[in-house]
């Protein structure tokens, strides 16, 4: 089977198109107030607020478009496809490398998507100011959107290989958790200054970055969990 995350990202398209779409409008609505938001003040301190605002849809419409590879991994996982990897010869680690591989790889394209599109209307109708915003929103949210997605995989990958009956990904409590995360970055828009809400941001990025690099480490024992009851299973 090729390993490859984009062979991950196809195979999860195939699965469910509503949270990619779900996905989108919340990048659209992250678009919309962070360019045409800012055109109708020309306060600064008033666009600040604004630009910071805005990373929260960004950021969900990243988390959103990422989430069907959870989806893939859950019926991989109801269909034996894990145990074949597993008896291919991948390891652990491999497996959940492959399916975060393939979150961030979709993260990765819609956040080009929206880096591309902002640019171009910053440009077109933005002020100098309003680009540096801009620029720095969008810095933000691609540090925020890759650490929550890789955060939020690890986790329901991590809670799903723990379940002893394949009933899903638990996704409501790493979702949940993400989610959180996100959430918060809309209240810090109105109660810290910009440059001090963007550089809160950046340190929550990292610490969640950080964290979902020790999970990944602590959940390669996951799936021979799940490989043992598995083989249990079939001898009960």
């Amino acid at each position: 089977m090729p390993n490859s995350a984009l062979t991950f990202a196809k195979r999860s398209l195939s699965l469910n198109k509503i949270q990619y779409v779900m996905g989108i409008v919340l990048a659209s609505i992250g678009i919309l107030v962070l360019n045409f938001g800012n055109v109708l003040t020309i306060n600064v301190l008033v666009n600040g607020r604004v630009a910071l605002a805005s990373v929260t849809p960004l950021v969900l419409g990243i988390l959103l478009f990422a989430m069907p590879v959870i989806l893939l991994y859950v019926y991989d996982k109801n269909n034996g496809v894990l145990e074949y990897l597993l008896s291919l010869g991948w390891n652990q680690g491999d497996i959940f490398k492959r399916y975060l591989k393939a979150a961030l790889f979709l993260a990765l394209t819609i956040f080009i998507a929206e880096f591309t599109v902002n640019v171009v209307i910053s440009v077109v109708i933005g002020t100098q100011v309003t680009i540096i915003l801009g620029l720095v929103v969008l810095a933000v949210t691609a540090a925020l959107g890759f650490s929550v997605v890789s955060f939020v995989t690890v986790a329901m990958v991590a809670f799903s290989s723990l379940q002893k009956q394949r009933v899903g990904a638990n996704s409501p409590l790493a979702l949940m958790l993400g989610s959180w995360i996100v959430f918060h970055t809309f209240l810090l828009a109105y109660i810290l200054p910009f440059f001090i809400g963007v550089l809160i941001e950046l340190l929550i990025a990292g610490v969640v970055g950080a964290l979902s690099i020790v999970l990944l480490i602590l959940s390669s024992r996951l799936i021979r969990r799940e490989k043992n009851a598995s083989i249990t299973e079939g001898y009960a």
